[in-house]
């Protein structure tokens, strides 16, 4: 067994305190986990850890362990990019923009390993990192001091809807009229998740309302398709359905930007394998503008 992948599992379940959520966290079962750490235990002859039926703690073998494997991978980590990287993001843009990306730098870093998980979901900018991510993916600006963050790209949202639709309803001529057409918007927490605000010299905010909304950019884009209404999307998911004609622009004076941000512990040693993606996918996304629109 990989040498470096059983003293991970080691170290991930030292700091988790828990078989389970190290399992969680690097992505695979329990019981893999458990047998890295008895053929461990194994080899060096010694007992690393106290198991109980409601938790797990350091031996002090396991202790002096933990500790040397730790400053072995900072210094390790610091100059040379290896291991694991658990990125958490939302999934309609991890479906249509993110995974493309991380799928061409895993094409140019195979010794990185990335765990990618995408779900429909709100969180606080800290949260991702209790639950032993080492980058989170989020749409919106953020103020926080206890992570960093960096802008990877920006989504340009639009107004848009089906030919049908525009054909039985007739095209909006004014963010006003918008008050009497169906539209489709996002379903959040949010009170003001039906307030469409669109900022600059042609700006101003309206309030919606439709026949069908959804917390998944991807469902309100499948309902725009079918032509339920009017709905605001980033342009990068619907770029092919503009140029084939399944959905047309309308009031294109009006659009909402959107930045995307890369976040991660804030810390004085950041490992250079997080450094190197978030700036590939920097560069990724600037090179890959031209051609979403």
């Amino acid at each position: 067994m990989d040498r470096f992948q059983t003293i991970e599992s080691f170290v991930r379940v030292a700091h988790a305190g828990s078989f389970t959520k190290a399992a969680r966290q690097l992505g695979l079962s329990r019981a893999l986990i458990s047998r890295r750490i008895i053929e461990l235990e194994a080899r060096l002859g010694v007992r690393l850890l106290n198991r109980s039926t409601r938790s797990v703690s350091l031996t002090a073998e396991g202790r002096a362990l933990s500790k040397a494997s730790a400053e072995r991978e900072i210094a390790r980590s610091a100059q040379t990019p290896l291991g694991g990287i658990r990125v958490l993001a939302p999934k309609s843009f991890g479906v249509t923009c993110l995974t493309d990306a991380i799928v061409a730098f895993s094409e140019t870093q195979p010794q990185i390993r990335v765990s990618l998980s995408l779900g429909d979901f709100s969180f606080r900018p800290a949260d991702f990192v209790e639950e032993g991510f080492d980058l989170a993916i989020r749409i919106a600006d953020i103020r926080d001091s206890t992570v960093l963050a960096r802008r990877i790209t920006t989504l340009n949202s639009i107004l848009c809807a089906s030919p049908g639709f525009i054909a039985r309803a007739g095209p909006p001529q004014s963010l006003s009229d918008l008050t009497s057409y169906s539209c489709l918007s996002h379903l959040g927490s949010d009170e003001h998740d039906r307030i469409w605000t669109f900022k600059g010299q042609r700006g101003g905010s309206i309030r919606v309302d439709g026949l069908f909304d959804s917390n998944s950019a991807l469902s309100l884009r499948k309902a725009a398709l079918a032509g339920l209404g009017i709905a605001l999307l980033p342009h990068e998911y619907i770029a092919a359905d503009l140029a084939a004609g399944r959905l047309t622009r309308l009031l294109p004076q009006y659009e909402v930007r959107r930045p995307v941000i890369a976040l991660y512990p804030r810390s004085p040693h950041i490992p250079q394998k997080v450094r190197l993606l978030v700036s590939y996918l920097v560069h990724w996304f600037r090179h890959a503008a031209s051609s979403i629109t």
